[in-house]
């Protein structure tokens, strides 16, 4: 499989847009071939977005989110938002290709592809 292609400014706009929800993210990330992902915060916040393999998605987020938490939650003051950044859950969406290169066998027996 190739290399993924890298998000453009639109994708990153929209990803990281205020408000924007997974379903909002998914209709502009979501790829043909490639695995896509978000990461969220604790807070809610995005915090890491891309594409590749599932395996590439899931290291990636994790790589990324440790690296946003170093640099974003080190600063906090107020014992609450410590406490939500501490233990808080973060969550990490994966969206699969919309073209699945191996489709279930099912789908050649019901005659899906009209052969």
């Amino acid at each position: 499989m190739s290399k993924a292609p890298p998000l453009n400014d639109r994708e990153f706009s929209a990803a990281f847009r205020d408000q924007a929800t997974d379903e909002d993210i998914e209709a502009v990330l979501r790829h043909l071939i490639f695995w896509s992902y978000v990461m969220r915060d604790p807070f809610g916040r995005v915090c890491a977005v891309g594409r590749g393999t599932r395996s590439e998605c899931i290291e990636n987020a994790f790589r990324l989110a440790d690296d946003y938490a170093i640099e974003n939650f080190s600063l906090i003051e107020d014992p609450q938002h410590e406490t939500r950044a501490l233990n808080g859950p973060w969550r990490l969406v994966l969206w699969p290709p919309k073209l699945d290169p191996d489709p279930p066998f099912w789908a050649a027996s019901a005659d899906v592809f009209g052969d």
